[in-house]
């Protein structure tokens, strides 16, 4: 009896290797399949390549926004390629890139813009006839109407208007984004035959700047004029000097040609207050 089951426990001892090894064999094997039948793309190895290159190139910022575009079409048609066996789908990494470049600088053209603005008009900024600043929607130039217009006028005839106009006209003419000339008034209201109320005088004083601008060489398909009246005030009107500074035209740059118009200042607590069907038209539009 003693020799038998010293015989059974030796058959016993090292059975799990036949299993460990059958285990190692299969998955061997499963890898080996896993192999033979991948395939290395080179068209999607070359675009990551390309893309990576792209990525972590330094930037070049003295290069011309269409060099910009023409690197950011490249990258697209890169992202674009396709097979006869499957698409590329890869967006390369150099567009984000690019794009922040972009932005960086369409930004430097704007700070271009308002530099050469106010140093064209430095003394009647510094006479406070004319602000310059930028906004969260572009350039803004605010004149004040008794710089351009005659109490109760929507007529240029003063010669020094006309010329300041011109001066402006050209520093525009420069760059493509769309511009919007606003007319604000005061809260005092105007009733005469010409004009029944604030919103239309506003409204034409803004398009008699539209016209000049337009005759100067800009693009028609860049303007846009609009009245406010007195619903977008900079000051309070309770002081004198507070309505004189909200008795203005303001010509605002937008920061992107496609951008659509609208003041970059908000409207007055009433106007917000107001019920929707109380409202009145905040905004008379000529375009």
């Amino acid at each position: 009896m003693r020799r038998r089951k010293r015989q059974e426990d030796h058959e016993h001892h090292d059975r799990w290797l036949v299993s460990y090894a059958d285990f190692i064999t299969l998955l061997f094997a499963f890898f080996v399949v896993m192999y033979a039948s991948s395939s290395i793309n080179e068209k999607k190895y070359d675009a990551l390549s390309n893309s990576l290159v792209s990525a972590f190139a330094p930037i070049q910022t003295t290069e011309g926004e269409s060099k910009l575009e023409n690197k950011i079409k490249m990258s697209g048609e890169i992202a674009g390629t396709q097979t006869e066996q499957s698409p590329i789908l890869i967006d390369p990494l150099g567009l984000i890139r690019l794009k922040r470049e972009m932005a960086f600088q369409k930004r430097e053209k704007m700070n271009r813009v308002e530099k050469d603005l106010t140093n064209a008009l430095k003394p009647l900024i510094d006479e406070g006839k004319i602000g310059v600043m930028q906004t969260s929607k572009g350039v803004r130039v605010d004149i004040i109407d008794s710089y351009l217009f005659s109490p109760g006028s929507a007529n240029i005839t003063s010669p020094a208007a006309l010329a300041t106009l011109s001066q402006i006209a050209p520093i525009l003419a420069k760059v493509d984004q769309a511009i919007d000339i606003e007319g604000h008034t005061d809260n005092q209201p105007i009733n005469t035959k010409a004009f029944g109320s604030n919103w239309e005088l506003s409204a034409i004083r803004a398009t008699t700047v539209l016209n000049i601008l337009s005759q100067k060489g800009i693009s028609e398909a860049r303007l846009s004029a609009t009245g406010f009246g007195s619903s977008r005030p900079i000051e309070s009107n309770d002081t004198v000097a507070g309505k004189a500074k909200n008795r203005r035209v303001s010509i605002l740059l937008l920061n992107d040609s496609g951008q659509q118009p609208g003041s970059d200042i908000a409207p007055t607590k009433a106007v917000q207050r107001a019920a929707p069907s109380q409202m009145p038209p905040n905004e008379t539009k000529s375009q």
